[in-house]
C-alpha cells in the first residue's frame, strides 16, 4: 500500500523530473527527427497520388525510419481490410501535396501528423495539417490546439488556471533585459518552500525530445543568472520556464517490480492508456520503460485521481491524440488531484511533461524504451476505424 512516510524508507529518494533524464539522442522519440544515414525512402510504400480522395493520410519526415515501420505496416493493413485509401506524406512530397489539396486535386478525410514543428513559421508539415483542415478534412488534432498546448509556457498557464498540479515555475518571456531577468529570478527563489532542496530546470517553451532543457545545479545567484541568460540567448524568440525539480517516491507493482510513482498516459480518440514509465537509459537489463498500469493497481494505490487528472487534461486541451506525464510528488503541495496514503496524508499528483501530440509508436519487441506492441497495433486499428466512420459520413453527405 501507499504510506507517505515510507517513501524514503522503501527506496532511496531520487529526483524524478522527466527532463532530468538525458535521453541518448539515438533513442529519444520521435526518432524521425534524426535522419538515419542508412535509410532510403520506401517509394513503393507511397501510392501514386496524382489526384483522388484519400480516407486516411499520415505525415512523416522519413517514412523509412525504423521507429515507425511496425506502426506504418499495421496502419496500412487496417486500411486495406476496410477498403480505405491511404496516403503517406513525407519530406519529398509534402509541398506538392499541399498544393494539390489547395486546388482541389487531392483530399484527405482524416490526417495523422507525426512531425509538425508548430512553433516554426511556414513549417511544411504544420502547413499540411492546417491545409487539410481548411479544405474540409480532419487532422487528428486541431492545428490551433496542438500549437497552443505543445507550447509549455502556454499550457503551464492553462493547467495552473485550472488548479492542476504543476512544478513551481517562473515563465521568462522573450525580450527581457538581464536586469529584469535577475530581479525575477531573485524573487522566484525568495519564495521557495524552505523544505525544498532540489535543483532547477530551464525548459524551452517549444522544446521536444529532451531538447532545450538545462539542468541548473548552482544556487549562486550571479552564476545562475548568467547561465539562464546564456540559455535564453540561444533562442530569444521563445519563452522559457524555470522550474523547481519535482521528486517522487517508488511503488511496487502487482508483479513485484519497484517502479517510480510516475506514469505516462496516452489518449487516443476517447480511450486512455496508462503506463508505469521510466526513461529507457535508467532501466535495468530486461526492464521495460512502459509497463501497463493494471486495474488492481489503480485500486490498491487509490489512483483514480490519476485517471481524473488525465481526463481533465483532455477536456482542457481538446486534443484527441496526446501523451502526458504525471507523477506522485513525495511531499505535500497544491494540486486539485491528490492521492490518499495509508496514514491518511494526501500526496499531490503533478504534471511534469504536459502535452506531446506526436506519441511514441515504436514497439517494445524492437526496443525496450518503446510502448508495448499490443498498444501500437491497437491505436493503428483505432485510427483506421475512425477514418472509416468519417469516410461514411463524407460519402453520405455527397449522396444527399
Amino acid at each position: 500500500m501507499l504510506a507517505a512516510q515510507n517513501f524514503e524508507k522503501r527506496v532511496a529518494r531520487v529526483p524524478l523530473y522527466m527532463e532530468n533524464f538525458q535521453h541518448s539522442s539515438s533513442e529519444s522519440f520521435p526518432r524521425l527527427y534524426l535522419k538515419d544515414s542508412n535509410s532510403e525512402m520506401h517509394v513503393e510504400s507511397v501510392e501514386d497520388y496524382s489526384s483522388g480522395n484519400y480516407d486516411l493520410s499520415m505525415s512523416l519526415k522519413d517514412p523509412a525510419h525504423p521507429s515507425f515501420a511496425i506502426f506504418l505496416e499495421a496502419l496500412q493493413k487496417e486500411c486495406s481490410r476496410r477498403g480505405l485509401r491511404f496516403l503517406l506524406v513525407h519530406e519529398g512530397n509534402v509541398q506538392e501535396t499541399i498544393e494539390k489539396i489547395r486546388i482541389g486535386k487531392l483530399t484527405s478525410g482524416f490526417h495523422l501528423d507525426f512531425f509538425s514543428l508548430w512553433h516554426e513559421a511556414n513549417e511544411p508539415f504544420a502547413k499540411l495539417s492546417q491545409t487539410i483542415q481548411d479544405c474540409g478534412g480532419k487532422p487528428v488534432n486541431s492545428p490551433h490546439r496542438s500549437r497552443l498546448f505543445t507550447d509549455k509556457a502556454a499550457s503551464h498557464f492553462e493547467l495552473s488556471r485550472n488548479k492542476l498540479g504543476v512544478p513551481r515555475s517562473l515563465v521568462l518571456r522573450p525580450g527581457l533585459t538581464e536586469k529584469t531577468t535577475r530581479q525575477m529570478i531573485v524573487s522566484f527563489l525568495g519564495k521557495k518552500n524552505p523544505t525544498w532542496n532540489g535543483g532547477l530546470f530551464l525548459k524551452k517553451g517549444n522544446g521536444f525530445g529532451n531538447k532545450g532543457v538545462t539542468h541548473l545545479k548552482t544556487q549562486a545567484i550571479d552564476e545562475l543568472v548568467s547561465m539562464v541568460q546564456k540559455t535564453l540567448g540561444a533562442d530569444p524568440s521563445d519563452s522559457y520556464l524555470l522550474q523547481e525539480e519535482v521528486r517522487c517516491g517508488f511503488l511496487q507493482t502487482s508483479h513485484g517490480l519497484t517502479r517510480p510513482a510516475y506514469w505516462r498516459v496516452i489518449h487516443c480518440l476517447g480511450t486512455f492508456h496508462h503506463f508505469w514509465w521510466k526513461p529507457a537509459e535508467y532501466c535495468s537489463p530486461g526492464e521495460k520503460s512502459y509497463i501497463p498500469l493494471e486495474a488492481q493497481e489503480i485500486r490498491k494505490f487509490r489512483l483514480q485521481p490519476l485517471l481524473d487528472f488525465a481526463e481533465e487534461l483532455r477536456e482542457i486541451s481538446g486534443l484527441d491524440w496526446f501523451s502526458t506525464e504525471i507523477c506522485l510528488q513525495e511531499k505535500p503541495a497544491y494540486s486539485k488531484y491528490q492521492v490518499r496514503a495509508d496514514d491518511g496524508s494526501m500526496l499531490p499528483l503533478v504534471s511534469i511533461d504536459y502535452f506531446n501530440d506526436q506519441c511514441d509508436v515504436h514497439v517494445q519487441s524492437q526496443w525496450h524504451g518503446a510502448p508495448p506492441d499490443l498498444f501500437v497495433h491497437t491505436v493503428a486499428r483505432r485510427f483506421a476505424e475512425h477514418a472509416t466512420g468519417l469516410s461514411r459520413i463524407n460519402n453520405s453527405r455527397k449522396a444527399a
